[in-house]
């Protein structure tokens, strides 16, 4: 979170997204109201042990962690970080998401799936590198800015397999990875085709144990 928007914070404090209630975007009782997912098997859907890829659905991502689902408080928690300047809703988020991360190795990176340098100069800031950073201040995993992204195409309603061939040749890579684990960050997940591009382009750099985590997941949608 900036200073600015701590400022901001104090001066005129936030209304909490699910209860209105005055002084933080999500107070503690809507908070624990948050809808916790099912881990599944981030391609097919398919219920799977800690959120691992099954075996017969091919990914260079070992598995996907997700808080919860994208609707209501969660929803506009999202909205108020990439919609209203809020970057305070990066620390409410990742707040939850390092509760999912017990089990990551220390020497596990944190990479954050860039948004397109268009959307990033809109808003300011770029909320997957925002949370990232934060994630990394809570759970001490180290913070590794490799990833770049070329453009940028609307996927808003399409499949799978157009958000694939969208992203072609999205991603590059400008840090060192190879023989890295690292755990992509991202805000929302619906198909698995952005943060599977990545993967892909990580693993072909030499990154070796690569995972995701985000913090919301559409229920209504399907990764086919």
């Amino acid at each position: 979170m900036s200073v600015l928007d701590d400022l901001i914070g104090i001066l005129v404090p936030h209304d909490c997204v699910g209860c209105g209630a005055e002084g933080h975007l999500l107070c503690s009782v809507c908070s624990s109201r948050l809808t916790p997912m099912e881990p599944l098997c981030y391609r097919c859907q398919k219920p799977s042990p800690s959120g691992f890829t099954c075996l017969n659905c091919p990914s260079p991502l070992r598995r996907v962690l997700v808080v919860t689902d994208y609707s209501g408080p969660a929803k506009a928690l999202i909205w108020q970080l990439k919609l209203n300047g809020a970057q305070a809703a990066a620390s409410v988020m990742t707040l939850q998401m390092a509760k999912l991360l017990n089990d990551i190795s220390p020497n596990t990176y944190l990479v954050p799936v860039p948004t397109a340098t268009t959307r990033a100069r809109q808003r300011g800031y770029d909320q997957a590198k925002l949370l990232a950073k934060q994630l990394s201040k809570r759970t001490s995993l180290p913070y590794l800015d490799c990833l770049a992204r070329h453009g940028y195409t609307s996927q808003h309603g399409a499949n799978r397999s157009e958000r694939l061939e969208q992203l072609q040749n999205s991603f590059r890579i400008k840090r060192q990875v190879a023989g890295k684990n690292i755990l992509l960050i991202d805000d929302v997940i619906t198909t698995g085709a952005t943060l599977e591009t990545a993967a892909l382009v990580l693993a072909q750099k030499g990154a070796q144990l690569i995972q995701a985590i985000t913090f919301a997941r559409p229920t209504t949608k399907r990764s086919v």
